[in-house]
């Protein structure tokens, strides 16, 4: 990841695809799932990057990524 504000938005978006039904994971990735779940957030609202492992920074990356793909198919 290029930057905190980049990693922020693609969290954001992942967030979003979620809320929005857009994303779905399989009950298979347990890893991802739990990585997703234990993400927080700080006081001041923004990304606890403490909190935020691995799987679920590849996987707000990917989301963010495909979003482009479909948007450039459109």
């Amino acid at each position: 990841m290029n930057s905190r504000k980049e990693f922020e938005r693609n969290m954001f978006l992942l967030q979003e695809g979620f809320r929005r039904d857009e994303i779905s994971i399989s009950n298979s990735n347990v890893r991802t799932i739990r990585g997703i779940q234990n993400a927080r957030l700080s006081p001041n609202q923004r990304g606890n990057l403490n909190t935020v492992d691995e799987m679920a920074r590849l996987t707000a990356t990917m989301f963010n990524n495909m979003m482009h793909v479909n948007r450039e198919k459109h």
